[in-house]
């Protein structure tokens, strides 16, 4: 009778499998047995598996120290008829037992989306993308700098998202590497470089809109500035939980969202004491100097541009007018009711035996 047993890591990823062909299976940390566990809470012969005469597959322990259990049960398991596909913890190792004639799920398609993202692991890709990446912000700081241009510059401008660059390309490959997931790291760097890379092109657009647009437009670019933020980290959370951690597309994206809407939510938190403790994320809205070949809408003639100004101070004169009108209309108000009272003190302190006077 065949049996195929699997060894899993602490978040269920398969570590090993095995397939056997036997009546009886030993397992245990000996040498002898048929499945060696590497645990020290695993005894030398720990458990074994063993078919009836029905063709039914039962695990019995052995006489062990930790015993055989299942998870998220306490009672520990003495001999016991395993359903194929049982998952059983055997000191502090888990493994999971089939029988030989136990379904599969049907193959599922490779999507575009996951072949563009294995696309990315070749190296030649790699190296074109840096090289890309680097140009862009080569080009991004020749454009934002006023006076003499030095490579210095460059490094002083992208020091920071170096830095941050480097600590997400090793901080998920480790995490890949602890859950035993064999993440790739090349198609990671890609990954990285080509969001930062999108990133740029973004925000190079946005400073080039702000430079052109007026205060009108104001509200919908700083819309635009925000959703692009959660946008990035919507595509590079899905993409990461493929290539690091190798989850199906519906767990990946239903984690994917529900970490972009925790992330929206607090930024959606009222100015109170919890956000002081909370970085709120933002994007300033910030006016660079451009080349004047940007300038894609016609400038403002000399005539034109004071008349907006003094049309700016004359909607201050009539706003000012209108403050120190409410100002005293309010004083007014006051004074009134102060008379009213004043007038009405008297008569509430008057008692009897008491002169009003």
């Amino acid at each position: 009778m065949e049996v195929i047993i699997e060894q899993l890591g602490t978040t269920n990823n398969v570590l090993e499998r095995q397939k056997l062909d036997a009546h009886r299976v030993r397992i245990g940390r000996a040498f002898s047995n048929d499945v060696i566990l590497n645990d020290e809470h695993v005894d030398a012969v720990h458990a074994q598996l063993e078919f009836d005469g029905e063709g039914r597959l039962f695990i019995e322990d052995l006489g062990s120290v930790n015993g055989i259990r299942r998870p998220r049960h306490k009672g520990a398991v003495g001999r016991s008829e395993v359903i194929s596909g049982e998952v059983f913890l055997i000191g502090r190792s888990r493994v999971r037992i089939y029988a030989g004639t136990h379904p599969v799920a049907p193959a599922v398609r490779i999507r575009a989306s996951e072949l563009f993202l294995l696309w990315l692991g070749k190296p030649q890709v790699t190296i074109g993308l840096v090289l890309l990446y680097l140009a862009a912000k080569i080009v991004a700081t020749w454009l934002g700098t006023i006076g003499e241009f030095r490579w210095s510059l460059v490094i002083e401008q992208n020091l920071g998202e170096a830095m941050l660059f480097v600590a997400l390309a090793v901080g998920v490959y480790f995490l890949s590497v602890l859950f035993r997931r064999g993440g790739n790291f090349l198609a990671h760097i890609s990954l990285l470089v080509l969001l930062f890379l999108f990133s740029s092109l973004l925000d190079a657009a946005l400073v080039v809109a702000l430079f052109n647009a007026g205060d009108a437009h104001y509200p919908l670019l700083r819309t635009f500035d925000e959703g692009r933020g959660y946008l990035e980290l919507l595509i590079y959370l899905w993409s990461v939980l493929y290539l690091a951690f190798h989850l199906p597309l519906g767990r990946r994206s239903l984690i994917s969202a529900a970490v972009v809407a925790v992330v929206i939510g607090v930024n959606s938190l009222p100015e109170d004491e919890l956000t002081r403790f909370i970085e709120r994320q933002s994007f300033p809205m910030e006016q660079r100097f451009l080349p004047p070949g940007l300038l894609l809408r016609d400038s403002l003639s000399g005539q034109e541009f004071g008349k907006r100004v003094e049309g700016l101070f004359e909607d201050l004169e009539r706003e000012r007018h209108k403050a120190l009108e409410s100002r005293d209309e309010q004083l007014s108000e006051v004074n009134r009711d102060d008379v009213v009272a004043a007038e009405e003190l008297p008569e509430l302190n008057a008692g009897p035996g008491l002169p009003n006077s």
